[in-house]
């Protein structure tokens, strides 16, 4: 049997990155990581995280990129690119509304279309727009009272037809959801 020992560059959190400012040093790690799969042969990446942070409890705020949704879209676009074209297939996540890790599972998010399009969508958009990304995991949030997964409006109005992702889209672990997702 062969040892196989698996390494990795030790690339600073995404919020770290978006304080920098860099659109270069995002670039830079977006291409790391592309280069850091392909010699595993490994070819996607359940990243980036592009929540917005609205809410300090949310325990994944370490892997969206900031508060900013304007930040979060030019971060998300460039470092997914930069991913992307080292032929790596991003799972840019997790899509939408994300604002919580205790009690996630069902978490119901409340705002207009315009504030939801305006903040925690538009975080989101770089990564498929711009960034070109092929895969997205959703979130197991409710957007109003619809599991954004199961959203016709958000998975195909915007994702798909606004959008224009042509990609592949999976659900986030669905343990314990039996109650409000139908994964019969």
């Amino acid at each position: 049997a062969q040892d196989y020992y698996q390494y990795c560059t030790a690339i600073p959190i995404a919020t770290t990155l978006a304080q920098s400012w860099d659109v270069d040093l995002i670039k830079r790690m977006g291409e790391i990581v592309g280069e850091e799969m392909e010699q595993f042969h490994i070819h996607l990446w359940l990243a980036p995280g592009m929540n917005i942070h609205r809410n300090p409890l949310c325990g994944r705020n370490f892997e969206y990129y900031s508060e900013d949704m304007t930040l979060s879209y030019l971060a998300g676009a460039v470092q997914t690119k930069a991913a992307q074209d080292k032929g790596l297939i991003t799972y840019v996540k997790h899509f939408c509304a994300n604002d919580q890790e205790v009690w996630r599972n069902g978490n119901a998010t409340m705002m207009t279309e315009q504030a939801f399009r305006q903040g925690p969508l538009k975080g989101f958009e770089g990564s498929f727009t711009k960034g070109g990304s092929l895969g997205t995991m959703t979130s197991n949030a409710r957007c109003g009272l619809r599991v954004t997964s199961m959203s016709k409006e958000i998975m195909t109005q915007v994702l798909r037809k606004e959008w224009g992702f042509k990609g592949l889209s999976m659900t986030d672990s669905s343990k314990g959801s039996r109650y409000y997702i139908y994964t019969k």
